[in-house]
């Protein structure tokens, strides 16, 4: 990562969990149930529209019911840690309790595998710190063996407190383009070298040669999901082509949940799904959420017979482009920090996974974890030569899926 696309200046945001331990008295309970989940709705809405930030898009009531209706169950159990002062609801932490493989359980954030970001939504103020602190140990004693808390970034509302009671791992960042600092799209397009907005023309002329090609973004319901369909297609062919695979992108749920978001989608949350379609068809979909002011872009795929018409970083564009001439000031290209998404970054936000072991078998399992050997598994598995990978994951896809 260059200079120029340093990390995000997070200090202003982890100012509003510093406050000063007091005499403040936060009353916890632990939600272990949908209908105490249920139960939440309104006052979790409220506290969201006063104290979330663009980023806990992912912490949303409505993204975590639609969540709970496709993940909850299944082994997977609500461990939803709550704080009220005089009986307001000032603090939540989204948790779930899921099973190890070889016994015990995990406390993770409540949202896997669907949503990209983890954090607690707090009330501002001097005594947000205690608050959270206590939610902390609430959470500790949830029954679990380790604490995983994947994809939680640095200026979270949870990081410093993390940073004492945990091990980051994985660490990572997130691009964004910031919008609201440029007149016009051509700013944005700036620091683009000439090379490679040649090679943009390029592919677009490639592209047009196999069809009649038109940027759209669908405007209803039925045409949102149409698109998501495509996309997980396109995605999954993309996978199986290159010898990879994702166990979320191969879930019929995960599918079925931005299926049935889509229909739910609102104000609060919006989501927006974009194409370039050839003779009417779509050969590239983007699925990009939009909440206060900010946009994330959770998928951007296309069809894999498209490479060499360069048609994903002409989605990118398109995608950008379609998002600048809206209301929003940011836009998120979410963890990792891929080569391809420098183009369009202003600067990022590190993002790690925090470990924490709470039983003498899940300290075990923490040491195991904080010893890159999942990292190195990884690598390993990425660097599967692709005729293995092709052979190896097909059989991987039909154990998933039952």
């Amino acid at each position: 990562m260059t200079a120029a696309l340093a990390s995000r200046d997070v200090a202003p945001f982890l100012t509003l969990a510093s406050g000063a331990p007091g005499a403040h008295a936060c009353a916890i309970d632990v939600i272990r149930d949908r209908a105490g989940f249920e139960a939440l709705r309104a006052d979790w809405t409220a506290l969201f529209e006063r104290a979330a930030r663009p980023e806990h898009v992912f912490q949303s009531y409505a993204w975590l019911a639609c969540w709970a209706d496709h993940f909850l169950g299944n082994r997977v159990e609500l461990r939803v840690v709550t704080g009220r002062s005089q009986g307001r609801l000032t603090m939540v932490w989204p948790l779930a309790l899921t099973p190890l493989p070889f016994g015990g359980a995990r406390l993770c954030w409540m949202g896997e595998p669907v949503s990209q970001y983890g954090d607690a939504l707090v009330e501002p103020g001097p005594f947000a710190a205690t608050a959270l602190a206590e939610g902390w140990r609430a959470a500790r004693d949830c029954g679990a063996d380790i604490a995983l808390l994947r994809k939680t970034r640095r200026d979270a509302n949870v990081a410093l407190l993390l940073e004492r009671e945990a091990v980051a791992c994985d660490l990572a960042a997130a691009p964004f383009a910031q919008f609201d600092d440029k007149a016009d799209f051509k700013a944005v397009l700036a620091k683009r070298s000439a090379k490679a907005r040649s090679s943009r023309r390029r592919s677009l002329r490639r592209l047009q040669e196999t069809g009649e090609i038109a940027f759209s973004e669908a405007r209803d319901v039925a045409a949102t999901q149409e698109l998501l369909r495509r996309a997980f297609d396109f995605k999954r062919a993309w996978l199986a082509k290159r010898g990879f695979y994702s166990r979320s992108i191969e879930s019929d749920a995960t599918l079925a949940f931005f299926l049935d978001f889509a229909a739910r989608a609102g104000e609060e949350t919006k989501l927006l799904t974009h194409a370039i379609l050839r003779d009417g068809d779509p050969v590239a979909v983007g699925v990009t959420l939009a909440c206060k002011n900010a946009g994330f872009g959770h998928l951007l795929t296309h069809d894999p017979r498209c490479d060499k018409q360069g048609a994903g970083a002409l989605l990118a564009e398109h995608v950008m482009r379609s998002s600048f001439g809206t209301t929003l000031a940011r836009y998120d290209m979410l963890a990792p920090y891929d080569a391809y998404k420098a183009e369009w970054a202003d600067a990022s936000v590190p993002v790690a996974d925090y470990v924490a072991g709470l039983t003498l078998r899940g300290r075990l399992l923490a040491r195991l974890w904080r010893s890159g050997a999942r990292e190195r598994l990884k690598a390993t598995l990425k660097s599967m030569p692709r005729g293995l990978g092709r052979a190896v994951w097909p059989l991987a896809r039909r154990l998933a899926r039952g």
